[in-house]
């Protein structure tokens, strides 16, 4: 029996404000799709010179993997490099376990002992399984 094929992820951009940009994340994101959020990000940030704010709302995650993790930590250094505060939201219990295990969910939500971090976390509060 083989395993059912990944799931694509859909990437969904929007900009509520002239100061946020938000990019809803649907589906998995690994090896194959990393490089996509990556690429979309960096885009955004420099077509919308000014933004404050970057969120990434992550409720539709239905896997994030180790490059899926790297693409979060590259996004928060494109962010941060222009001034950016990276926001991640709607996280479900899988992704939190993912960014508690490997000792990043502290720096992705900027709440590092320096105090140089330009990010920060908002759980959507599911407990369920993710």
């Amino acid at each position: 029996m083989t395993a059912p094929p990944p799931e694509p992820l859909a990437v969904v951009v929007t900009t509520p404000a002239a100061d946020t940009v938000e990019v809803r994340l649907d589906g998995e994101m690994d090896y194959e799709t990393s490089y996509e959020v990556i690429d979309t990000v960096r885009q955004l940030l420099r077509s919308h010179r000014g933004v404050a704010r970057l969120e990434l709302h992550c409720g539709g995650l239905t896997m994030c993997d180790s490059m899926g993790l790297s693409a979060l930590l590259m996004i928060r250094r494109l962010a941060e490099s222009d001034g950016v505060r990276l926001v991640l939201t709607e996280r479900r219990a899988a992704l939190d376990r993912v960014l508690h295990v490997t000792g990043t969910l502290d720096h992705l939500s900027g709440t590092e002992r320096n105090g140089h971090g330009h990010g920060e976390c908002a759980p959507s509060g599911d407990a369920g399984p993710g």
